[in-house]
């Protein structure tokens, strides 16, 4: 069972959406001439089993969701707002028009 936990801690469940590879991640600092769309908290399951996951692993899905969620709304760009906290995390949607 210990052994089953910790391979599925390294597993990704979140796959991108068609376009979301094409959505950037960037600082607050480098959208003042975007536009705002909106937030979005995105989450996933940061134990299994009592088993803490990775945390690259973690930010890794969290950084898709948020892409998926800017790809439903015509964002091109996306902002953490915040340090992941628990397998949750919330980022703002941005529209730059720049690619």
């Amino acid at each position: 069972m210990v052994v089953l936990a910790c391979i599925l801690a390294g597993c990704t469940w979140v796959q991108p959406d068609p376009g979301a590879d094409q959505v950037r991640i960037m600082q607050a600092h480098q959208v003042s001439g975007c536009d705002r769309l909106a937030s979005t908290t995105v989450s996933v399951r940061d134990r299994v089993a009592a088993v803490q996951r990775s945390p690259g692993k973690v930010e890794e899905e969290l950084e898709t969701l948020a892409r998926n969620s800017a790809i439903d709304i015509n964002g091109d760009t996306i902002v953490p707002d915040g340090p992941a906290q628990d397998g949750r995390r919330r980022y703002i949607i941005y529209y730059c028009g720049e690619g």
